[in-house]
């Protein structure tokens, strides 16, 4: 069965509290305020067993105009809402308000239960009826059913008990995909215990030992006990209302509006990007700068509007805003529903859900950010996970992160995005995914970097692996990339044959070191020199007379017909070759070789043989053990 969570609305002192306790024996006004007024401040919670045996949270909501935010903080995560209506006073200011709040937060399901039947005459009642059906015409409600009831006779309670059953068997289950998340509705200390907190667990589940973080404060905590329905349980899912004892929390250290969750990626943000529904009788349009209570979650926080694409959103319209909020950060995920109040005198203007909850500052009219919202306002994971790639402000993506973003499991995320990499549309790689419009925005700056590079050097055969990387990762957009991620970048580049790899040095794919007529002449007389040698390395410095341009002949020929064994000394490539196979064979005959084994075979000098042998244990052909080389790694490739 499905885990439902039932909520009351309607206007104050239509006896939704009173039927609550009808129907379940739990009285849901619990402070001594609310018992001295006679209405509800803050909200109530209780649990009904249905007749098929079914166990069901419900939420009393408050239903004064003042306690507004705190019935809007009692609505997520509820599948079916109880509209009370008084059959003595009919539809109210406050029940149309609740109505409008309820269709902005997007609820669907919904019971119209008149109470206090028994306080009028049968022919009121019928009119009562009428003028319900007439005032809710132009509503979601306009076809639900209406159930007749009295809570202190008991009439209508059996036929109500029926209707809500028959309801709970036409919602469907819910999965405990995502990561756990709760938004705070109380929190409260009991002794012996310590500090516990409630709300409905709106993504995921949760297990007694779990690791939670608290947002927006980011402080950590485990669960030390659950309970359900005042009952112990070791585990709960998606849409039950559920009490957390916490374990290395102060009751100071949390409060209501902040949100736990088992992710650890969720962001406290300044900034949402919206989809709104301006109330048709809204106060006044929605224009630039206006400032609005938001209330999201279980938080009421001050934001500023910012419409995108529009100046003002009018009443009875839709559109796009930026909230800029002002004293606090929230924490929410992509498609929760919020509703927006003025700030005075409060009135309900609008509602909504949210697009992006950690977007950049926009320009109002840029077409490429009202493509991008309108993208998530249709929904359709594909458009959705390319928009947030491409989007986002890292140029690589987790999956793990990609997951939680849209809300899917790993098997069907690895589908829709399997059906973009075939597209050519998105690149997988060891750091996870990236958009293929990211990585040709990486990869101009790269192969400018390179060109700029071989036109400033054009004897050096390249930049330096490391170099590159460093130059790389400055020139980027995303200054944050890791060491890791600059590494797929190269990979993704050499790859693409964007550019070429040479030992440690990287070029342009096409750039090749050209020399002038002067550049030969001197290039000739330097591989004389060297060849010559032998197995002498030679001093790079000693060509320095020859003419100015000699160290940069020298550096180009480094890699081609020069081995460069160290920053000062260099040998020539044919001779350096001989030397390696003259090891190889000796180790090979005789297991190992010392150092005047090498300089016998070569006929060089003590230095000269130091040289060459620590260069081949660089490159792994040798392997020092004590005063002894044997084979290294480089031999094992080969074989």
């Amino acid at each position: 069965m499905a885990n439902i969570v039932i909520g009351t609305a309607g206007h104050v002192d239509h006896g939704k509290t009173t039927l609550i306790k009808a129907l379940t024996g739990i009285e849901t006004d619990t402070t001594k305020e609310e018992k001295k007024r006679g209405m509800s401040i803050n909200l109530g919670f209780a649990y009904l067993d249905l007749p098929n045996g079914q166990r069901v949270g419900i939420v009393d909501v408050p239903g004064h105009e003042k306690f507004i935010k705190n019935m809007v903080a009692g609505l997520p995560g509820i599948n079916l809402v109880l509209l009370v209506i008084d059959a003595g006073e009919g539809v109210m200011p406050q029940t149309r308000e609740h109505i409008d709040i309820l269709t902005l937060l997007g609820v669907k399901n919904f019971l119209i239960v008149l109470t206090k039947v028994d306080t009028v005459d049968k022919e009121l009642l019928e009119l009562a009826v009428d003028d319900i059906r007439g005032q809710l015409a132009d509503t979601p409600l306009a076809d639900a059913d209406i159930v007749e009831t009295d809570a202190v006779s008991g009439k209508g309670i059996p036929e109500l008990l029926s209707k809500i059953e028959e309801w709970t068997e036409k919602i469907p289950d819910t999965t405990a995909d995502g990561k756990a998340r709760l938004n705070v509705d109380r929190v409260f200390s009991v002794k012996g215990f310590g500090t516990v907190v409630t709300g409905t667990l709106l993504d995921g589940s949760v297990t007694v030992g779990d690791e939670l973080t608290v947002y927006p404060s980011r402080k950590k905590t485990r669960i030390r006990s659950i309970q359900v329905h005042e009952e112990d349980v070791k585990r709960v899912t998606a849409r039950h209302r559920t009490a957390l004892n916490l374990a290395n929390i102060a009751v100071d250290e949390i409060e209501r509006g902040d949100v736990l969750s088992a992710s650890d990626r969720l962001k406290p943000t300044w900034m949402l990007d919206v989809k709104v529904t301006c109330l048709r009788d809204a106060f006044a349009p929605i224009g630039l700068w206006d400032r609005v209570r938001l209330l999201v979650g279980t938080r009421e926080v001050m934001a500023r509007a910012v419409p995108i694409g529009t100046e003002r959103i009018e009443p009875g319209k839709e559109g796009f805003l930026q909230l800029r909020l002002e004293m606090e950060q929230v924490v929410v995920k992509e498609r929760d529903r919020f509703i927006l109040r003025t700030y005075s005198p409060m009135h309900t203007i609008a509602g909504g859900e949210v697009l992006d909850a950690a977007p950049k500052k926009h320009r109002r009219f840029k077409a490429a950010v009202l493509e991008s919202l309108k993208t998530k306002e249709e929904g359709n994971l594909t458009d959705i996970i390319e928009d947030f790639l491409v989007h986002k402000k890292e140029s690589f993506t987790a999956a793990k992160e990609l997951a939680e973003y849209t809300g899917l499991n790993q098997e069907t995320l690895k589908e829709e995005v399997r059906s973009l990499m075939d597209a050519g549309k998105v690149i997988q790689t060891s750091s996870g995914y990236i958009h293929a419009d990211v990585y040709k925005k990486l990869k101009g700056p790269a192969v400018q970097l390179l060109l700029a590079y071989h036109q400033k050097f054009p004897l050096r055969r390249g930049m330096s692996a490391e170099e590159f990387r460093s130059r790389l990762q400055q020139k980027s957009d995303d200054k944050n990339m890791s060491e890791r991620e600059v590494s797929a970048l190269l990979k993704l580049l050499l790859a693409d044959g964007a550019c070429r790899e040479e030992g440690n040095l990287m070029a342009a794919a096409n750039f090749t070191v050209r020399f002038n007529e002067k550049q030969a002449a001197l290039r000739k007389k330097i591989e004389e020199v060297v060849k010559k040698s032998g197995y002498t390395p030679v001093k790079k410095d000693v060509f320095d007379p020859l003419d100015k341009e000699a160290p940069a002949v020298v550096e180009a020929l480094c890699g081609d017909s020069l081995v460069q064994l160290t920053p000062e000394y260099v040998i020539d490539k044919a001779k350096f070759a001989a030397a390696v196979q003259a090891v190889h064979d000796y180790i090979r005959s005789h297991e190992k070789m010392a150092l005047g084994d090498f300089r016998d075979i070569t006929e060089s000098s003590r230095k000269s043989s130091m040289l060459i042998l620590e260069y081949m244990d660089q490159l792994e052909i040798t392997k020092r053990v004590e005063n002894y080389r044997i084979l290294g790694a480089y031999w094992k490739d080969k074989s």
